[in-house]
C-alpha cells in the first residue's frame, strides 16, 4: 500500500456515512470508535483507535459510536478514521499511449491484410 497524504474523515457522535469501497479501500481509525455494518456480514464490527479493516464492496455503513458528552468549555467530540486505497496507482507515462495506440494500428492492418487475402486463397 502507498502513502497517503489524506486527512483523516471525522464524525460527531452517531453521525453516519456510507462507504463505496468496491475498488478496495483500508479504513483505519484515528480517534474514537466506530462501528460498521457490511452487505451480507452476520454481524457488526466495532473498531477503536489504531484498529484497521480492509473494506472491498459498496454500501458499507460507518457510524460514531456516541460517547460521553464532553463539558461545555471542552472542544467537539468526534471520532476520525483515514480511508486509503488498496491498491497504488498506476503511474501513466506518457510514451506507452503512444505505443498502445501505434500497435492497435499495427493489429488492424495485419487484420485487414489478412481479410483481403483469405478469399483469394480458396478461389485457386
Amino acid at each position: 500500500m502507498h502513502p497517503t497524504t489524506a486527512q483523516p474523515t471525522r464524525l460527531l457522535p452517531r453521525q453516519t456515512r456510507m462507504i463505496d469501497a468496491s475498488a478496495g479501500m483500508r479504513l483505519r481509525v484515528v480517534s474514537g470508535r466506530f462501528w460498521i455494518t457490511q452487505p451480507n456480514a452476520a454481524q457488526d464490527l466495532f473498531l477503536g483507535p489504531g484498529a484497521s479493516i480492509d473494506l472491498l464492496q459498496d454500501w458499507i455503513l460507518i457510524g460514531a459510536d456516541a460517547g460521553p458528552r464532553p463539558s461545555e468549555d471542552a472542544p467537539p467530540c468526534y471520532s476520525e478514521y483515514l480511508l486509503m486505497p488498496l491498491v497504488e496507482p498506476v503511474p501513466r507515462l506518457g510514451w506507452s499511449v503512444a505505443v498502445w495506440r501505434a500497435w492497435r494500428r499495427w493489429a488492424r492492418q495485419a487484420a485487414a491484410a489478412t481479410r483481403n487475402a483469405w478469399p483469394s486463397a480458396f478461389a485457386k
